[in-house]
């Protein structure tokens, strides 16, 4: 399989061909070489993903939903220099990011 993905010979489409080989075949889903060709020319393409993309609004709004929850849990008592303060914050930004803010 490293030949596959390693091998600069190929093309890229006969890259993609001999890695699809070579995962059939690792995969036991072929048998013989041969068999592992055929089903990979058999095999309708993928459709490509869809993109997820953040729009400046919503990223507004879950920083502003995580400013929010940092404002609650922040321990004011654990403020009181620098340091202390960034412990609290940072406490608190973990509180609401394991929560999933």
């Amino acid at each position: 399989m490293s030949h596959a993905m390693t091998g600069k010979t190929f093309t890229p489409g006969e890259r993609k061909q001999e890695f699809c080989v070579a995962a059939k075949l690792c995969a036991g889903k072929a048998s013989s070489r041969d068999q592992a060709i055929e089903i990979c020319k058999n095999r309708p393409p993928k459709e490509p993903k869809e993109r997820k993309v953040h729009t400046p609004k919503q990223c507004n709004a879950r920083m502003l939903k995580l400013a929010r929850c940092v404002a609650e849990n922040i321990d004011m008592d654990q403020v009181g220099n620098v340091n202390s303060f960034e412990m609290a914050v940072a406490n608190a930004l973990l509180k609401c990011e394991c929560n999933e803010v």
